[in-house]
């Protein structure tokens, strides 16, 4: 019962965070495609002529984990004015419990997962002629939701940083995970580990297309670390001084 209620009060928050910005749907969906644009013809330059690019991978995570965003007003704020911190500041102050305040995050990074991700591997899809004829329609299905569980996974650490550091610390923090995780990339590409994640999700979902083993084991993987990175943000928030 009292999870019922944490449930509908995080969905009266994400109700209410919509209607109060309306137009972040809108900007949302064109920054998608423009993301989807940028990147469709350097992934289909991949599958017209193969070879490897150690770049297709960080590219791949890090436009990955972006598709949990949505572009508000608060999100263009965070750094200037520290809009999260000033979020939870209200919420605490109404008193609106915590717990429903993480649950409704973790809502809203679903749902703009479940939405941008068409948007954004739709355009990849449509333009990308190289790619089409590479995968059919169910294994670019799969690949698509395996890059989603990866970046479902990310984002889980996004969320711990967006609530418990100051806006500021937030940028470095991300931007310190983007450098981590190309310096690893580069690493195994200068020790002359030519093992390439992006072709290895292709060649998974080409293979056994919405069965691959690949696509649900970062799915799982991804919302499990996706849950447990939230529960861990809740119990870190409870303690926060927002002061």
């Amino acid at each position: 019962m009292r999870r019922l209620q944490t449930v509908r009060q995080a969905m009266r928050i994400v109700s209410k965070e919509l209607k109060n910005d309306k137009l972040q749907i809108i900007w949302t969906i064109l920054f998608m495609l423009y993301m989807g644009l940028v990147i469709s013809f350097f992934i289909n330059s991949l599958f017209e002529e193969r070879f490897y690019n150690p770049f297709a991978d960080f590219l791949m995570i890090m436009f990955g984990s972006m598709l949990g965003y949505s572009f508000s007003r608060r999100s263009f704020k965070y750094l200037s004015e520290d809009s999260y911190t000033q979020v939870l500041y209200y919420y605490r102050s109404i008193p609106v419990p915590t717990e429903a305040v993480i649950v409704s995050r973790a809502i809203f990074g679903i749902a703009s997962f479940a939405v941008n991700s068409v948007v954004f591997f739709g355009l990849i899809y449509f333009i990308a002629a190289d790619l089409r004829t590479a995968l059919n329609l169910a294994a670019y299905v799969s690949f698509g939701l395996t890059w989603v569980g990866i970046g479902i996974l990310v984002n889980g650490l996004y969320i711990y940083f967006e609530n418990l550091i100051s806006g500021k610390a937030y940028f470095w923090m991300t931007m310190l995970l983007l450098v981590l995780i190309g310096f690893i990339i580069l690493v195994l590409f200068l020790i002359g580990l030519r093992f390439s994640l992006f072709y290895y999700v292709a060649d998974a979902s080409k293979k056994w297309e919405l069965l691959s083993p690949v696509m649900w084991g970062s799915l799982l993987i991804g919302l499990a670390g996706y849950a447990g990175m939230c529960r861990l943000t809740y119990k870190h928030m409870l303690v926060r001084d927002l002061s």
